[in-house]
């Protein structure tokens, strides 16, 4: 995860976004049916769409309906609601046509949609997209997912729906008569609104797999198979050329990635506003940082967008008038997606330093409840084995579990990023004490299961998940105590025994991801963006200790900030910084910035051990260190959080 140049549609491709549908009609131009057949897939779809008979246009095309998603407290409905109700009292209820009466099914209304050309093109390159039955179960079990945060379980049963029932249309040559017929059926389900508030589990996955089969269900296996291909070696080995050609790991990456692109497209031109877009939304941002980083436009655009859909649902309210019992799937989905949603929000604006886009004073969205997939998915089961915090007393993790954790920690994290990102006019009294004495009670209340101890990498109890889990919540802990300390220190120096304390650990622990490699079998993936979250703040701390603990000529070294920590601890844990940084390799999307991060690190270690002549100047000082911080660094926003300043190191540090 890091910068690098924005994915570009293929070549030739035109925008879904400004030729999009044509209302109520359709191009009709006839197929050439001539020779279809025998296009073979992964060629380009024809440039005729199919015809449309009158009855199909007189399904797809109809005036557009309400369409307003969640309106709050603030909105205009709200101040006629009681006014309503008294009529409703008085005169009897009748129906009513002036948006205020709630939200349908899904949340709103569809308008329907007749497909284009440029529609029909684009959904045949999805569909001849879609890799051979063998290819795609390969990859679909390649992503191996402790964060998934919808319902893999759904998420399996739905990748065997497109071959049980749709089948038929992808086996063998694709041609221009199977793959129109599919795509009109895909059309067809999509215009229509996704029931979603269901009970009974079969209903809820019935109403979009099989013959309800959607674009949203489509796109998100497409993501799914993007997050497989990140497990592949580069280059291919001979299972994996057996089941995907001589495709490499980034192509073939790119390849699912455009094609859930596409996908996404097709969804918001139909207006599919629902849980499952949400969680589409979600992952194909996750799809793009992959391939350009967590820094990038095209990341953040994306991210925004599945915000923007999961508040248009209110699904970062409590919705307390849902009839639905909470156990159900229905509900718990959508409360598992919106945490993702935050969860990665707080991430990304720790990571680059912007604004988040959430805040935990304005989302009520209760927890999930740490209930497995297999047992959310069987209505026989009514009674779930939690304690009265909604933990699983089995002391299991499940991907919800650590979904949870995260939930909770980031909403701790979203009053931390209001007192650092908060504008310089504005004054405000923080009681740190009270911040710091929430984040350790929150830690103390999760299962042992998410609890990380150091003799987990030499316990074979511990599999990968549960450690990969343990290390994860460990830091996501470590890092608020750091922005506590980092806010609340008063003294002369630059920072706290504390912090400095909190700094080893948490560079340590980010480590272990790649020294612990053959304990988290599996389970490696992308750790750029792990060594710019966890390990640079840290690794900025142990860099000025390193400094000021170093004589230099004409002066003597400062005494250590704390005697547990020693010169040789840091430096043994900031090589190892730098071999981790070069393992990323320079093909990652953030590997310009880990290598800037590896120089000035190095930099730090030479001048610790061969201390140089002491520039005296600040101007002396920006010339000796103007090398090693290229201009794009800026890009990063490093000042933004206060927590990079040790690329702009002070003279009087070295």
């Amino acid at each position: 995860m890091g910068v690098r140049r924005p994915a570009s549609r293929a070549a030739g491709a035109k925008s879904l976004v400004t030729t999009g549908f044509l209302f109520a009609r359709v191009a009709s131009r006839s197929q050439s049916a001539e020779g279809s057949d025998s296009r073979r897939q992964g060629e380009p779809a024809a440039s005729n769409p199919p015809t449309l008979s009158p009855s199909t246009l007189e399904d797809l095309a109809s005036p557009s309906d309400e369409n307003v998603g969640y309106l709050g407290a603030t909105s205009f409905p709200e101040f006629f609601r009681e006014t309503r109700k008294h009529l409703d009292y008085v005169a009897g209820r009748e129906p009513t046509h002036d948006g205020l009466g709630g939200n349908n099914e899904s949340g709103m209304a569809f308008p329907r949609m007749a497909p284009d050309a440029a529609a029909f093109e684009a959904a045949f390159s999805v569909l001849r997209t879609i890799p051979t039955k063998d290819a795609a179960n390969f990859m679909h079990r390649r992503n191996v997912n402790p964060n998934d945060a919808w319902c893999r379980l759904a998420t399996d049963r739905l990748h065997n729906s497109l071959w049980v029932a749709l089948g038929h249309f992808l086996e063998g040559e694709r041609g221009n008569e199977a793959m129109s017929q599919l795509a009109m059926l895909l059309f067809q389900n999509s215009s229509k609104p996704l029931k979603e508030d269901f009970a009974d589990s079969e209903q809820w996955f019935e109403a979009f797999s099989g013959v309800n089969f959607r674009w949203e269900g489509l796109g998100l296996l497409f993501t799914f198979w993007t997050f497989g291909a990140t497990s592949l070696s580069e280059n291919g080995t001979t299972e994996q050329r057996k089941w995907l050609g001589n495709y490499n790991r980034r192509n073939l990456m790119q390849m699912y990635k455009n094609a859930a692109t596409k996908c996404v497209d097709l969804c918001r031109l139909a207006s599919c506003n629902n849980t499952m877009m949400v969680y589409l939304l979600h992952t194909h941002s996750l799809t793009e940082s992959l391939i350009t980083g967590d820094t990038g436009a095209e990341f953040w655009r994306q991210h925004a967008e599945a915000v923007a859909m999961a508040t248009f649902l209110g699904l970062h309210t409590s919705q307390p008038s849902n009839p639905i019992p909470e156990e159900s799937i229905s509900v718990q989905v959508k409360r598992r997606v919106f945490c993702a949603v935050f969860n990665i929000d707080m991430v990304i604006s720790t990571l680059t330093g912007r604004p988040p886009l959430l805040s935990s004073r304005l989302c009520s969205t209760p927890l999930p409840l740490d209930v497995d997939d297999a047992t959310l998915m069987n209505d026989k089961i009514k009674n779930y084995r939690l304690d009265k915090e909604g933990w699983n007393i089995e002391g299991k993790n499940h991907p919800v579990t650590f979904l949870r954790a995260g939930y909770i920690l980031g909403q701790i994290r979203s009053e931390i990023l209001e007192m650092v990102l908060q504008a310089p006019h504005l004054k405000s009294n923080h009681n740190f004490d009270d911040l710091r004495k929430r984040e350790m009670e929150a830690m103390s209340h999760f299962p042992t299961g998410l609890q990380f101890k150091n003799e987990d990498f030499s316990n074979p109890m511990v599999d990968a998940s549960a450690l990969y889990m343990r290390l994860l919540v460990r830091l996501e802990h470590l890092s608020n105590l750091f922005f506590i300390e980092r806010l609340s220190y008063k003294g002369n120096a630059l920072y706290s025994p504390e912090m400095l304390e909190i700094s080893l650990e948490m560079i340590s622990l980010t480590l272990a991801f790649w020294t612990q490699q053959n304990r988290l079998e599996g389970l490696q993936g992308d750790y750029e963006w792990l060594v710019m979250l966890h390990a640079a703040p840290a690794g900025g701390i142990l860099c000025m200790e390193l400094l000021k603990t170093s004589p230099g000529p004409g002066g003597a070294a400062e005494a250590a900030t704390t005697t547990t920590i020693t010169k040789p601890m840091i430096i043994k844990q900031l090589s190892l910084l730098i071999g981790f940084l070069e393992w990323i390799g320079p093909t990652a999307p953030g590997a310009h910035l880990c290598n800037s991060i590896k120089t000035v690190v190095e930099r730090v270690i030479e001048q610790a051990l061969n201390p140089a002549p002491r520039p005296s100047t600040q101007q002396e000082f920006d010339m000796a260190w103007e090398t090693s911080l290229p201009e794009d660094m800026n890009d990063f926003n490093f000042g933004l959080l206060d927590t990079f300043d040790w690329l702009r190191l002070p003279p009087n540090t070295i």
